[in-house]
């Protein structure tokens, strides 16, 4: 028997831009796009890999949320996953250092507890779509769902085994 998916809200994800005069000029509207692009990349790639069932997520379910500081609210993310009847809250943000020196962070957290499920990382260059989508899908598959469906696959395997 396969496990159950997990209720999962995955937030907006977010720009962290470190880049010289990127934190005065703010977030251009190139910027915002592909965020809301990329989003959307993560909400299909996440319900399609069978593993979570995605909960709404308004953005007036919190200020923060609306001002995109859930990477910066030290886990306040899981409080308003549970608020919205999720087991995990899923952040994501691109750290930008410059337009061709860039990261891409993914941190799932346990909603009960707030406790950190799930961390990675990768480093990318270019500020474009192609490269934001290469580095979304890279940590999606090679890093999250991938590793998760053979943990449960091994352990269909053990119990019924034992059966």
């Amino acid at each position: 028997m396969a496990a159950a998916p997990c209720k999962l809200a995955v937030f907006d994800i977010e720009l962290d831009d470190f880049s010289a005069g990127g934190p005065l000029a703010g977030e251009s509207a190139a910027e915002t796009a592909r965020l809301q692009r990329m989003t959307a990349l993560a909400r299909d790639l996440l319900s399609r890999s069978g593993l979570f069932d995605l909960v709404d997520v308004p953005s007036s379910a919190s200020p923060m949320i609306a001002e995109h500081w859930l990477r910066k609210c030290n886990g306040c993310d899981a409080d308003i996953a549970r608020g919205l009847g999720a087991d995990l809250a899923f952040v994501a943000f691109f750290r930008k250092i410059s337009i061709m020196e860039q990261t891409l962070e993914i941190r799932i957290r346990d909603a009960r507890t707030g406790r950190l499920v799930h961390v990675s990382e990768t480093d990318l260059r270019g500020e474009t779509d192609e490269s934001w989508s290469r580095a979304l899908r890279f940590l999606m598959k090679y890093e999250l769902t991938e590793p998760e469906l053979k943990k449960r696959k091994a352990a269909d395997e053990r119990r019924q085994s034992n059966q």
